[in-house]
């Protein structure tokens, strides 16, 4: 097969798939080749079912056009932290090694219903703990731009295998920034819904306390919008009026009018590296050039670092408590170091911290009252090499550098509005992307979308790749 395939938009390849021009079958058996062929340099693929996806391929080229849903024949990965019926899960942790969740979660069943094909499970740090990917497990994901570099995570393996053409869809979760922070390293775009908008039922409602999400990465903005209407909607117990489908495809094609943007680079404890700085400054000019006018200001969001952490280590703590002595003596360092000082957190000091941030998101969101969409960039350096994020295995020291390297994308965890990740128009001078971050106000992926889809077309990146593995 050429490379087109492997790289080609979700419109492109149904529009050949419909023309007969390609089978479903091939475009699966091409996934199945890249991966096999690439994923030993990257290692960003865990799982592969080649046999039962090849099948449901053949199954799918039979099928009347009457009966194809709106994803037909599109393969797709899923993080594995997310149930999958015939696929391990295993959380990335030695504790759950060859663990068989025996069902699908409610996204992953969705998109299985809108014809999308599941061909693997991608890489993540165990139980998803860090922005970088990595464990004992699985091993390390390698940045497809630069091998040497951190893909990010904690979704890093689906951003890894989108950007070395090995999927044109995966699905990934995000709790401080693991979506969006891994689409920014490897040029991807990632969408963090609003939460609530994507159902983790049956196995959970508002994991993390409400921090953790669940959304898409894809190579475009309209890819990713067309995935997260599918997996938007209701599973087994669940009444949020939110996990209705959004029409978020139909959004890219929408106008935007004027926006009321406001923008900021303020990094706390830190600063931008140049090159971020460089292609924020490029992206600001695309958006005027669209006839907005970015204006400097953001909401002050500094009470939140300490009830993330108090939330995030208690939940940690909650999990543990569900471990036998085996499994936990299988329990790597970060994780290990989580789970103890969430055990010396209260059930009290719990549920303020909860009720804290929860105020506080309050008083955030009236932010959007004044402003539409506030834009920063996705994280404050390049991806950095892997031997040095973090540097060092000290709890407090570690944790202090993820917390820079958070510092635009785990706000929005707290308070629940939706983001969205997209390539700047500049790589850094190592050819490395950098990614410019979209806020929302609660619920408004589609005015998201539709303004990430417009800066999409001024300024498009779909047509960059690594070289080495086009």
């Amino acid at each position: 097969m050429s490379a087109e395939p492997a790289f080609a938009s979700v419109d492109r390849l149904r529009a050949l798939i419909d023309a007969r021009e390609l089978s479903v079958a091939e475009l699966v058996a091409t996934c199945i080749e890249r991966i096999e062929r690439l994923d030993p340099g990257l290692n960003a693929v865990v799982a592969l079912r080649p046999d039962a996806a090849l099948a449901e391929a053949a199954a799918a080229d039979r099928a009347a056009p009457a009966d194809r849903g709106p994803l037909h024949g599109m393969p797709f990965t899923v993080k594995d932290v997310t149930e999958t019926l015939d696929l391990p899960t295993t959380w990335g942790s030695r504790a759950f090694a060859g663990h068989a969740a025996g069902f699908d979660s409610a996204p992953v069943a969705h998109l299985r219903r809108a014809g999308a094909i599941l061909i693997g499970k991608t890489n993540t740090p165990e139980l998803a703990c860090e922005p970088v990917t990595r464990g004992a497990l699985f091993g390390e994901t390698c940045n497809p731009w630069l091998p040497e570099r951190t893909p990010g995570g904690s979704s890093g393996g689906a951003a890894a295998g989108l950007a070395a053409g090995m999927f044109p869809l995966a699905q990934g979760t995000d709790a401080g920034g693991s979506i969006r922070i891994p689409a920014s390293c490897c040029g991807v775009v990632g969408i963090k819904p609003t939460r609530g908008r994507v159902s983790f039922s049956p196995s959970g409602v508002e994991p993390w306390g409400g921090l953790l999400h669940c959304g898409p990465l894809a190579r475009t903005v309209r890819d990713a919008a067309a995935m997260l209407d599918a997996m938007a909607g209701p599973g087994i117990g669940d009444a949020s009026a939110l996990l209705r489908a959004p029409g978020l495809r139909a959004a890219c094609d929408r106008g935007t009018g004027e926006l009321r943007i406001a923008v900021t680079g303020a990094v706390a404890g830190g600063e931008l590296d140049s090159d971020v700085a460089a292609a924020f400054a490029d992206a600001l000019d695309v958006l005027r050039e669209l006839g907005h006018d970015p204006v400097p200001a953001a909401p002050d969001a500094s009470a939140l670092p300490p009830l993330f952490a108090v939330i995030a280590e208690a939940t940690f703590a909650g999990l543990a408590a569900s471990l036998s002595d085996e499994q936990l003596e299988c329990i790597e360092v970060t994780s290990r170091q989580l789970i103890d000082r969430g055990r010396l957190i209260s059930a009290e000091g719990y549920l303020a911290a909860v009720d804290a941030a929860r105020r506080e998101s309050v008083q955030i969101m009236s932010f959007w009252e004044r402003f539409d969409v506030l834009i920063t960039p996705t994280v404050p350096w390049v991806p950095p090499p892997r031997a040095c994020l973090p540097r060092t295995e000290d709890y407090d020291a570690k944790w202090a550098q993820y917390g820079v390297w958070e510092t635009f994308t785990s706000p929005w965890n707290v308070t629940g509005q939706p983001a969205i990740s997209v390539p700047c128009p500049r790589l850094s001078r190592e050819g490395l992307p950098i990614g410019l971050q979209l806020v929302g106000r609660f619920g408004a992926e589609a005015q998201l979308v539709s303004l990430a889809a417009a800066y999409e077309t001024a300024a498009p990146w779909a047509h960059r790749r690594p070289a080495a593995l086009s």
